[in-house]
């Protein structure tokens, strides 16, 4: 049994086709996630010379950080003077590390080897309520020192 063809499909195809080209070229993220990106302040300490390889999403990186509460300039957690802390970018292994927090994904994203960054994390996007370590607040914010010390790519 041969296929009939229906012309009545093809301007409903086309319109179609028109408003999922429209979507795909003007899609803008929601506002609500631009402004939580917004209160992540971030600043570049060392930028090195030539950065031939960018971290970015399911890159695994090695970067030495320190934590400090904003308000009392407390350090609470620290990977200097000890082995790089390792994890896959882009993905969240246990709730409790930095790596789940995403403030501090957005921070390593599109670094560089070499590159040292501060960023003061809104509490928005810190630790989750579930997981906050008990010595900060639901309203901290908290400030991280990272260096990018390697970047494995996939």
């Amino acid at each position: 049994m041969p296929l009939k063809f229906y012309f009545a499909s093809v301007p409903i195809s086309m319109v179609l086709a028109t408003l999922y080209l429209y979507y795909v070229v003007e899609y803008k993220p929601s506002q609500k996630r631009v402004k939580l990106l917004e209160d992540l302040a971030m600043k570049v300490v060392h930028k090195p010379s030539e950065c031939e390889l960018k971290a970015s999403d399911g890159d695994l990186v090695h970067v030495h950080y320190t934590s400090f509460l904003k308000s009392a300039g407390q350090q609470f957690e620290s990977t200097k003077g000890g082995e790089p802390y390792v994890f896959k970018l882009g993905k969240c292994g246990q709730q409790s590390k930095p790596e789940c927090m995403k403030g501090f994904q957005s921070a390593v994203m599109g670094m560089c080897t070499g590159e040292k960054r501060k960023a003061t994390i809104p509490p928005k996007l810190g630790y989750d309520k579930k997981v906050r370590p008990p010595e900060i607040s639901f309203d901290e914010k908290i400030l991280f020192h990272i260096e990018m010390v390697d970047i494995d790519k996939d």
